[in-house]
């Protein structure tokens, strides 16, 4: 990671009315930041789901807001950018989900600018 500090991204009521939070953290932290900061309890249910095994995790949360988790990577941004773009096109698919745009050919244009919305903020967030 760049700096050993965890790192949090909030994309506020995005294009859509659901915060994005991009963090690069431990699980405990991610959780601290949540509850103190959006003043939101997770239920544990939410918390498990946070859990992650591998480079990156997307979730949504019960009232729709999403967390993309990343894990620390030796980069010159400190994160994997594929990760990113992958975890970014899952947060995509669960918000339009939750809003009823389901992914067709006649939506699929909406999906495209959501996605490089969300990874121009995040960029913009890391690239600092």
């Amino acid at each position: 990671m760049k700096n050993k500090k965890s790192r949090f991204c909030l994309i506020e009521k995005t294009i859509f009315p659901f915060d994005i939070l991009i963090a690069v953290s431990t699980l405990e932290e991610i959780i601290k930041y949540i509850e103190k900061n959006k003043n939101y309890d997770l239920c544990d249910e939410e918390k498990e789901k946070l859990e992650m095994q591998g480079n990156g995790k997307a979730v949504m949360l019960k009232g729709g807001q999403t967390i993309i988790r990343l894990k620390p990577q030796k980069t010159s941004l400190g994160i994997d950018i594929a990760d990113l773009a992958h975890e970014i096109e899952h947060a995509v698919f669960f918000i339009c989900d939750k809003i009823g745009i389901k992914h067709t050919d006649d939506s699929d244009e909406v999906f495209a600018y959501y996605q490089a919305f969300i990874t121009r903020e995040a960029l913009k967030f890391f690239q600092k």
